[in-house]
């Protein structure tokens, strides 16, 4: 199941634009301060949706995930190119259905809070329930949605200078416990097994950010100037019309920015896990078929939940991710690896995600097209 972080980001955006479309029926009031979403009815309707939170679930698996954590560790360590010894990454959290909520709830109202002081410098704008209300129904419906469905996510806390919080909780990676047990009955799968082969994947997030401490400070950059309004104020004539238009093509191109950026987290994720997997896990074949079943025959409800959140298209691109690691793998090995996680300014764009040769000749692992195969010593975001 894809990270919730980048669906909240793509409804952030979304949100951006309703606030702007509801300026123009919205009744302008100086210093309103109302949020733009109703967060209590959200957070009711996300607990309603995800179902019976399984907290009995959760005592039983109390100190169950550290032994793993002390197996798999370095095992990735090793597989990411990093070694095995004195390695340290990954702490975890097992929640029910609700600590799952809570927890996203609180990412997402950060995220949020920068639109929010952009529709307060719009002129004091009080979001009418015509927005908020149905806004506030979705939001809930499609965070209880995930909060039965994610077995685990690692939240790397991004950290958004105009947040709402005075201080942040620390990165951990969440197990919902309840969601793991239930796979675990539907699949016939041994819990041992899927525990291990869950964590791989969780664990591989952990490793991109914790050991690379630039990235979530990128990712937050990205997200928060995703979240800025289109043009900064009103549309009370052609040219600021025009002025609009022309801001909205380089957020267009910051999308595929994003859209890379996650890609490539999700993709390296399913790449570790199967060299891992692959490579220390007997039942290793079954375990990659149960999960590919999960993913593949979701509900009818699920298919509408996901045309309309997105998430369907980044399962596509999680895919495409994988598929560019291991072109880079093929072409450059570990170096070329390890090239992807050196800095910003080496993460591909979505261009070069979809055609791996273009990174390879950026980053020099590849010849350029007239047979140039110079490295290229300062390589720029496609």
């Amino acid at each position: 199941m894809p990270d919730l972080k980048s669906v909240l980001a793509w409804s952030a955006v979304a949100a951006g634009v309703a606030i702007a479309a509801e300026r123009s029926v919205s009744k302008m009031r100086g210093g309103s301060t109302d949020s733009m979403l109703d967060w209590e009815l959200v957070r009711k309707t996300a607990y309603s949706r995800s179902g019976v939170d399984g907290s009995e679930e959760v005592e039983r698996a109390d100190g169950d995930y550290e032994p793993l954590v002390a197996e798999l560790v370095p095992l990735l360590a090793e597989a990411c190119g990093t070694g095995r010894q004195g390695i340290s990454f990954g702490r975890v959290r097992v929640v029910g259905r609700r600590g799952f909520v809570d927890q996203n709830l609180a990412m997402m109202r950060r995220m949020v809070f920068p639109i929010e002081q952009a529709q307060g410098k719009l002129g004091g704008i009080r979001p009418s329930p015509l927005m908020r209300i149905p806004t506030s129904l979705y939001m809930g419906g499609l965070l209880g949605y995930m909060g039965s469905r994610v077995l685990g996510q690692y939240d790397p806390v991004l950290s958004f200078d105009q947040g709402p919080e005075e201080s942040l909780p620390t990165p951990a990676l969440l197990i919902v416990e309840p969601n793991v047990r239930e796979f675990e009955r539907r699949s016939q799968l041994p819990l041992d097994s899927l525990r291990r082969w869950l964590m791989l994947h969780e664990l591989t997030h952990a490793w991109q950010f914790e050991l690379h401490p630039w990235l979530a400070p990128h990712l937050t950059g990205m997200v928060e100037e995703l979240t800025n309004l289109p043009g900064g104020g009103g549309l009370r004539s052609f040219e600021e019309m025009l002025r609009v238009a022309r801001n909205v093509r380089p957020q267009l191109a910051l999308v595929g920015r994003v859209q890379a950026v996650m890609a490539v987290l999700e993709g390296h994720g399913n790449f570790i896990m199967r060299e891992v997997g692959r490579r220390h896990l007997p039942d290793f074949d079954t375990l990659d078929q149960a999960f590919h079943r999960r993913h593949e025959e979701p509900s009818n409800l699920e298919r509408l939940l996901l045309l309309v959140s997105g998430v369907g298209l980044k399962l596509q691109q999680y895919q495409q991710g994988e598929r560019f690691l291991r072109a880079v793998q093929r072409a450059g090995g570990q170096e070329a690896l390890d090239r992807v996680w050196s800095g910003a300014e080496s993460l591909p764009g979505w261009r070069e995600v979809r055609n791996p040769a273009l990174w390879l000749r950026r980053t020099g692992f590849a010849p350029g097209p007239a047979g140039d195969s110079r490295p290229a010593t300062v390589p720029l975001p496609a």
